[in-house]
């Protein structure tokens, strides 16, 4: 009986790991193939409700494989004027009006569904915009990777869709797009052209496996804190949430968080972020999911040296956060690495920068962005620790991380390694 029990619980434990995952690689990646089983979707779906998002099942995107996408609820949906200008995440001026004009593109008839809409043709929309006066490269770029990368559009050669995020805006955004629609730039193409497959079945939201009502009479309190929290593009100060100062909504948010694999941080200033739990980001880094490209690796760790690294090897840089002293770095500072060309480190920098990784100044200069601020201690330890091991491989310390890692450590010039090699044994 006791065995059958733990194997029950160990099953549980499964799914419920199973569906956070699930719910980490839409955050990270906003889309996922729908191929899971039911009840680990149904965790996921349950355990996204109690902090106010929605798991959509979408057709018609992708012409092989059904699709899942992650949404709010009508009821605490981020709204705009919860943070001050530029604290939430979202697109930047040239992707916003490139996204408008597909939308609109693609939505001709305000008084249908938006999704799936009907085709489009990049053409058009990349015309459109440089007319408005936006930079054609900027536009070009929108089109072919931030608005993709952010489920908002799908691309097929030369003609565009809607992408499958545009399923799961919640009903009270739709119907502010359609109050403005009229607003929207226009591309000039035929508005009586076929508007997609009427065969395609819409979108569905994934049903939960328990009531996910929340029995706290805050609970929407809780929801909200946790929307403006995940939404934020940087730590959020204290005045901003003070519902986070009472322990118990505290527990609360900690609570609703740890089945989507989140977790609930306070910087050392005291500000709030939410931030990936350890074994999680573990699993999906092991995944390649929401990973940084080789080039963009490295990009970063040249950033870190020369804003973090080597002033505290100075002794001007004191604080143990990342973002905790202004450090900057000039592009062309950067580029003296010549095994990196300079406009491949100008593109992985302008990546960085959307995902967080990198900040930029005014005066075009560089350091380390608040996306840095979400790692916990720990991840935050084995960055610092990488640091040492691109700044002085053959150190002392270098070589004890390793070793403690479990990773080879190589012996200094003149020196024996400790065990035999098997040219020794001979």
């Amino acid at each position: 009986m006791a065995s059958e029990q733990g194997a029950v619980g160990g099953a549980d434990k499964e799914r419920a790991f199973q569906a956070a995952l699930l719910l980490g690689r839409l955050r990270a990646a906003g889309v996922t193939s729908a191929e899971t089983s039911g009840p680990v979707a149904a965790a996921a779906a349950t355990a996204a409700a109690r902090i106010g998002r929605r798991v959509i099942r979408v057709h018609g995107v992708d012409r092989s494989a059904d699709v899942l996408v992650l949404g709010w609820d009508g009821e605490t949906a981020p709204a705009a004027g919860n943070l001050a200008p530029g604290w939430r995440i979202g697109l930047s001026p040239v992707p916003s009006l490139v996204w408008a004009a597909c939308l609109r593109a693609a939505w001709p008839r305000p008084e249908r569904a938006p999704f799936l809409g009907r085709p489009f043709r990049r053409a058009d929309v990349v015309a459109l915009c440089s007319q408005l006066g936006a930079d054609r490269e900027a536009v070009k770029q929108a089109v072919e990777r931030t608005l993709p990368e952010a489920g908002l559009i799908a691309v097929d050669g030369g003609e565009l869709r809607l992408g499958a995020a545009v399923a799961a805006l919640p009903a009270v955004v739709v119907e502010g797009l359609r109050r403005g629609h009229h607003l929207l730039p226009a591309p000039r193409t035929d508005v009586q052209a076929d508007e997609g497959p009427a065969s395609v079945a819409p979108p569905y939201e994934v049903p939960s496996d328990a009531d996910p009502a929340d029995e706290m009479s805050d609970g929407y309190g809780m929801r909200s804190a946790i929307a403006t929290l995940e939404t934020a593009r940087r730590p959020v100060p204290r005045g901003e949430l003070p519902v986070l100062a009472d322990p118990a909504m505290r527990a609360a948010v900690e609570q609703a968080l740890l089945p989507c694999g989140r977790q609930l941080l306070q910087t050392g200033d005291g500000n709030w972020v939410t931030g990936f739990c350890d074994p999680l980001a573990d699993a999906l880094v092991a995944e390649g999911v929401g990973t940084l490209a080789a080039v963009d690796r490295a990009v970063l760790a040249l950033v870190l040296l020369h804003t973090v690294a080597i002033p505290r090897a100075q002794g001007r840089h004191r604080h143990s956060r990342w973002t905790g002293e202004a450090h900057t770095v000039t592009l062309a500072e950067l580029a003296s690495n010549r095994r990196i060309s300079k406009a491949a480190m100008r593109t992985a920098l302008r990546r960085l920068r959307a995902a967080g990784m990198v900040a930029e100044t005014t005066t075009g200069r560089y350091l380390p962005g608040p996306a840095l601020d979400r790692m916990s201690e720990a991840r935050s330890n084995l960055l610092w620790e990488d640091l040492i091991l691109v700044g002085r491989p053959d150190g002392q310390l270098a070589a004890a991380i390793r070793r403690r890692r479990g990773l080879d450590v190589p012996a200094p010039p003149g020196e024996l390694p400790d065990e035999p090699t098997e040219t020794d044994r001979r």
